[in-house]
């Protein structure tokens, strides 16, 4: 049973499943949420979803036997909920930080890509991470410009 709910979690409620790109559904899915339930905006969530998503995304690989396999999308869905924190939840932010962070998780730039070689769960987890907090950086300049 353990398995079966902490795999539910690690696949972002099975869309982790979904053909082609599967990390891009897991944020979009975040998107969703966040458009749906603005309440999930916030820095209890953002913490939980990304310490548990550590040990969510490790015991997934031991299972599996897979390293960051295309399916675990908690990370992605753990970043993308970080990129919205503290911004006004309007359709060109939300539009803005999926696109800003899918660009920054795909392409890995700078320090990014070196935390994915951390082991287990922080590797899977911290790149992700890193692209949220990236893209909110960014737009949190934007804004301030704007």
């Amino acid at each position: 049973m353990l398995k079966k709910i902490n795999h539910f979690l690690a696949t972002g409620f099975y869309s982790g499943h979904l053909p082609y790109a599967p990390g891009t559904w897991g944020s979009l899915l975040m998107v969703v949420l966040v458009f749906a339930f603005p309440i999930l905006n916030n820095i209890y969530l953002i913490s939980a979803l990304s310490l548990g998503g550590v040990a969510v995304a490790n015991f997934e690989e031991r299972q599996t036997g897979i390293k960051d396999d295309s399916k675990i999308v908690i990370d992605e869905m753990a970043g993308q909920l970080l990129a919205y924190y503290t911004l006004p939840l309007t359709t060109p932010v939300l539009i803005g930080a999926f696109v800003l962070f899918r660009i920054f998780d795909i392409t890995k730039p700078w320090l990014i890509d070196k935390v994915q070689t951390l082991p287990s769960g922080w590797g899977v987890m911290l790149d992700d991470i890193l692209a949220g907090l990236t893209t909110l950086i960014i737009l949190k300049i934007i804004l301030f410009l704007i």
